[in-house]
C-alpha cells in the first residue's frame, strides 16, 4: 500500500488526540535536559561552553516551531513542518561540532546526535514515511560530515576506528530515522486498513438518524390528529354537519394544510432542531443531500454537545453553506466554555466516524467548542 508510505499518521488521523504538540514537547524536554546536563558535566574537557550553549538553544527552537505548527491542527504547513525544524537541528549540530573541535571527550559521548535523533523521532506522527527518510536520510549526512569534521580538525585521542566513529556519531540520527518511518507508515497503513474493512453494525448504520426523524414525525402528525380529532367526534356524535362546522373545518384544512406545507419543506436537521437545544442555519437544505453514514455521525457528534451544553442553556448553532465548487461548509460552534480534557473526551468518540465520512475536519484550540468540515460535492464518501 503506497499511501502508507506517502500520508502521514496525522492526516489519517487517530493521533491528534493525545500528541498534538505534546509529542515535541517532550522529546525537545528530554533533548534540552541531556545537552544541558552534558554540557555542564564535560567542563574538563575543552568544550566551548558558549557554543554549546548555543546548540543546546538551537536544538530547542526546532522543537518549539513543531509544537506551534503542530498545535494549529492544520495539514497544510508540511513543508514548513519538514524543513524549519531540520535546519535549526542541523544549525545547534554544527555549532556543537565547532565547540568540541579541541575536545578530549569520545564521539559516543557527544550528546548532539541524540538531540537530532529526537527531533527527527518527533516529527514521526505529523509526516510520511517517505518524508521522515528523507528528512533523516540528510540529518544523517550532516551528522557523519560533522563528525568527520571534528576527527579531522580536532586533536581529540582515537579511541576507535575512522568508520567506527563515524557510525557512533551518526547511530543515533539513523537508528530515530528508521524508528520513525517504521512507526509512520505501520500507524497509516493499520489505520487505513481498518477504514477500509467493513464496518460493524454501530458504525455503518444510518438508522440512528433515520429513526430520529421517523419518530418526530410520527410526533407531529400525532399533534395534527389531536386537532382534527376533537371536532370530527363533534359532528359524529351530533349526527348533521352545521354551518359553523363546516366553517371550523375549512378553517382548520387551512391551518393544517400550511403546517404541513412548512414541515415538508424542512430538512431533516431542521426537525431535529425543533426537539433539541438546536439552531440551523441551512436557507438551502444542504443538510438533505447528506448520506446516511454523514447524518448518522453528524448526529451522534450533535447529540452528545447538546447534552453537555444544556446544563448551561447555551444553544448549539450549526450553518451549512455552500461552496462555489458545490461542496457545503459546515460549521458547529457552542458559546459554552468547555476544558480541554472534557472538549477531547466529547469529541473523541465521535471525530472518527465524521472524519470518515466529510472532508477537511478541523476544530479551533480555545475552550469553546468550534468545529468545521466540509461535505464534498458528489456526497459519495461513506
Amino acid at each position: 500500500m503506497i499511501e502508507a508510505f506517502t500520508r502521514s499518521p496525522r492526516e489519517v488521523d487517530l493521533l491528534s488526540w493525545f500528541t498534538g504538540p505534546l509529542v515535541p514537547t517532550v522529546f525537545g524536554g528530554l533533548a534540552v535536559v541531556y545537552g544541558f546536563g552534558i554540557a555542564l558535566l564535560s567542563q574538563g574537557q575543552e568544550i566551548y561552553l558558549p557554543l554549546e550553549l548555543a546548540s543546546v538553544a538551537s536544538m530547542a527552537i526546532g522543537f518549539v516551531i513543531i509544537a506551534l505548527l503542530t498545535s494549529s491542527r492544520r495539514l497544510e504547513l508540511t513543508p514548513a513542518l519538514s524543513i524549519a525544524p531540520a535546519a535549526f537541528g542541523w544549525i545547534g549540530l554544527g555549532h556543537s561540532a565547532f565547540a568540541h573541535i579541541q575536545s578530549t571527550e569520545q564521539v559516543e559521548l557527544w550528546w548532539a546526535p541524540v538531540g537530532l535523533g529526537f527531533l527527527v523521532a518527533a516529527l514521526a506522527p505529523y509526516l510520511s514515511a517517505i518524508r521522515l527518510l528523507v528528512i533523516g536520510g540528510a540529518s544523517t549526512m550532516v551528522t557523519i560530515a560533522a563528525t568527520a569534521a571534528m576527527m579531522t580538525i580536532g586533536a581529540r585521542p582515537e579511541y576507535w576506528p575512522t568508520v567506527t566513529q563515524l557510525l557512533l556519531g551518526a547511530g543515533s540520527v539513523v537508528v530515530a530515522t528508521v524508528a520513525a518511518a517504521v512507526f509512520s507508515s505501520q500507524v497509516v497503513r493499520r489505520t487505513m486498513e481498518w477504514a477500509a474493512s467493513a464496518p460493524g453494525p454501530v458504525l455503518s448504520s444510518g438508522v440512528l438518524g433515520e429513526s430520529a426523524r421517523r419518530r418526530i414525525l410520527r410526533q407531529e402528525l400525532a399533534s395534527v390528529g389531536d386537532r382534527a380529532v376533537p371536532l370530527l367526534e363533534r359532528v359524529a356524535t351530533a349526527g348533521i354537519v352545521t354551518p359553523a362546522d363546516r366553517e371550523q373545518a375549512r378553517a382548520l384544512a387551512e391551518d393544517l394544510r400550511a403546517e404541513l406545507v412548512e414541515r415538508s419543506n424542512r430538512s431533516w436537521l431542521e426537525s431535529l432542531a425543533r426537539r433539541m437545544n438546536l439552531t440551523v442555519i441551512d436557507q438551502d437544505h444542504r443538510a438533505d443531500r447528506m448520506n446516511r453514514a454523514q447524518r448518522s455521525a453528524l448526529l451522534g457528534l450533535l447529540q452528545a454537545a447538546i447534552d453537555r451544553s444544556a446544563s448551561a442553556g447555551a444553544p448549539l448553532v450549526i450553518e451549512l453553506r455552500g461552496e462555489p465548487d458545490g461542496s457545503t461548509a459546515v460549521a458547529l460552534s457552542t458559546d459554552v466554555a468547555l476544558p480541554e480534557g472534557r472538549r477531547l473526551t466529547l469529541l473523541a468518540p465521535h471525530y472518527v466516524t465524521l472524519r470518515a465520512a466529510v472532508d477537511e475536519l478541523e476544530w479551533d484550540a480555545g475552550e469553546k467548542l468550534r468545529l468545521r468540515f466540509r461535505l464534498p460535492p458528489d456526497h459519495s464518501k461513506s
